[in-house]
């Protein structure tokens, strides 16, 4: 086993004991919730390590990054998801079209349409989530429910006609705190949200991604259903070059 595979392996069941011991807590069992490996800046040997300790679930922020690093992804066991989880510009949904399996930072209208259109022109679904800015800070992307939500419950209206996608729940980052229990009464009005979606256009929606390597003991005592972990399993974001239009 070499450095690499080893650090990750360590990293990876310290990981999965915080994951059982908060699911626990909350009354659920851990296979409830799945550990997404966020792997942006992170350069090939660390996805191959992960992928050969079992880590099958992998979210990537920048297109362009991603079709660098693609041949590790592309050779991955069976069972192994792409998905996005950054803000995506209209000229790479083609990449997102081509490359990934899923699209969890839906965050627009505009969007679903350009990504239901690629997808039917192609006969393929594809499942999203709809990415929530729960927090209402100018500075993030997705639909602004901090204060109301008429203007996303019309868009969903809209989004629900559209062929392809596959609505499967909601994602957001809150806002940043030092403190992780800051970030619990953000969890709780996601999960508020999505229950008051599903009643209101009779859906099961039942995925939540929230939390990532900070507060994520506190998104899944929430509900959180998929934690995002990028720092605490593969170490700090390196530096790259900037990424145009990533």
């Amino acid at each position: 086993m070499n450095e690499t595979v080893s650090r990750c392996s360590e990293r990876l069941n310290l990981i999965q004991a915080s994951i059982r011991s908060a699911a626990q807590r909350s009354g659920r069992a851990e296979n409830d919730v799945k550990l997404m490996a966020v792997t942006k800046t992170k350069p090939e040997e660390v996805i191959r390590a992960l992928i050969e300790i079992g880590v099958r679930y992998f979210g990537e922020n920048y297109p362009d990054e991603t079709l660098r690093k693609l041949s590790v992804f592309e050779s991955a066991p069976s069972g192994t998801r792409l998905c996005m989880i950054g803000h995506l510009q209209s000229r790479k949904a083609k990449i997102i079209l081509d490359h990934f399996d899923e699209f969890h930072s839906l965050d627009s209208l505009k969007t679903a349409e350009r990504i239901s259109r690629g997808l039917d022109e192609r006969g393929e679904s594809m499942r999203a989530l709809l990415e929530i800015n729960i927090g209402g800070e100018t500075s993030k992307h997705g639909w602004n429910a901090a204060e109301s939500t008429d203007r996303l419950y019309r868009d969903l209206d809209s989004i629900l006609k559209l062929p392809g996608l596959t609505l499967a729940g909601l994602m957001t980052l809150p806002p940043y705190a030092a403190d992780a229990e800051s970030n619990r009464v953000y969890f709780a009005r996601m999960r508020e949200l999505a229950e008051r979606i599903n009643r209101q256009f009779g859906l099961s929606l039942r995925e939540l991604s929230m939390g990532t390597s900070d507060d994520f003991e506190v998104a899944i005592e929430e509900g959180a259903t998929i934690v995002r972990i990028g720092t605490k399993l593969v170490g700090a974001r390196e530096r790259i070059e900037k990424i145009q239009g990533g």
